[in-house]
């Protein structure tokens, strides 16, 4: 596992630095989709999840949103890495959105896939990387400044460094 600036970046996951999400392929073809542990530092206490339409129909074509997220200073997306069915909603974020903050690669998944091709094998360029080059790009984003919602610029937030009970 590698971490950067205390957030865990786990081996073996692919990451969409610019969109702060991570993906897993599972055992059964599946891939699980989730906001990345940066990604959750940056946005703060994530106090809402609504699935869209798509996500609860089923059917999505890359790049349509499955979910949105909101925090006090940030509102965002969470865009299909590819086309497919999505199987399964983690339900539990209604309830506990704050789970993407505790536990952002365990019990803070978002969703799960079917892709309808192997995933990213028929298009190497779709922006997701894994190790040393994740890293990188994650540096280079941390170096910019983070605007809010606000239009204020902030300081990185990390719910490490907040003491919260996981």
């Amino acid at each position: 596992m590698t971490s950067i600036r205390n957030c865990e970046l786990p081996d073996g996951l692919l990451y969409d630095v610019e969109h702060d999400l991570w993906t897993r392929l599972e055992a059964d073809g599946t891939i699980t989709l989730g906001l990345t542990d940066v990604g959750q530092s940056r946005a703060g206490h994530i106090q809402l999840v609504s699935f869209t339409r798509r996500a609860r129909a089923g059917r999505a074509a890359r790049g349509d949103s499955l979910a949105v997220l909101e925090s006090a200073k940030w509102v965002g997306p969470v865009a299909s890495p590819t086309a497919g069915s999505v199987v399964e909603r983690n339900e539990a974020l209604l309830a506990r959105p704050k789970l993407i903050n505790l536990d952002p690669y365990g019990r803070g998944w978002i969703v799960r896939l079917r892709p309808d091709e192997p995933f990213l094998a028929a298009d190497p360029d779709a922006g997701w990387t894994t190790g040393r080059a994740a890293i990188e790009r994650y540096e280079a984003k941390l170096r910019l400044p983070f605007r809010s919602v606000s239009g204020v610029d902030e300081d990185f937030w990390c719910v490490h460094c907040n003491e919260w009970d996981v």
